[in-house]
């Protein structure tokens, strides 16, 4: 059984929008869901792209993760994992750098 994972992205940035200096492997899992949400907001029309993290029974799993935005009030990115069962959900990621929604710096 995999994990749910509930996280708020603004917790591993700085007051700029950069990644936050942290341990390497904090960094590891902040960039993981940086690109979960880079593939749910950017890739709409094709295949995800994200391959999943976990290792169970220390053999990498060979899940695609599978994620989109939901229209609910948080704006959340719902996503899963179809072979481990690893899921989670993501907020606080509008208008960072991994926002494939926003418009990019400069284009007003």
């Amino acid at each position: 059984m995999g994990n749910t994972w509930i996280v708020d992205l603004r917790h591993y940035l700085t007051p700029a929008g950069a990644m936050a200096d942290m341990p390497p492997r904090a960094r590891l899992l902040a960039e993981y869901f940086a690109s979960i949400v880079v593939d749910a907001t950017t890739n709409i029309d094709e295949m995800p792209t994200v391959r999943c993290r976990r290792h169970p029974g220390h053999r990498r799993c060979t899940g695609i993760v599978m994620s989109y935005p939901n229209n609910d009030e948080n704006d959340s990115i719902h996503w899963h994992c179809p072979v481990c069962h690893d899921n989670g959900i993501i907020t606080g990621w509008q208008n960072t750098l991994w926002d494939g929604f926003a418009d990019p710096p400069g284009a007003s």
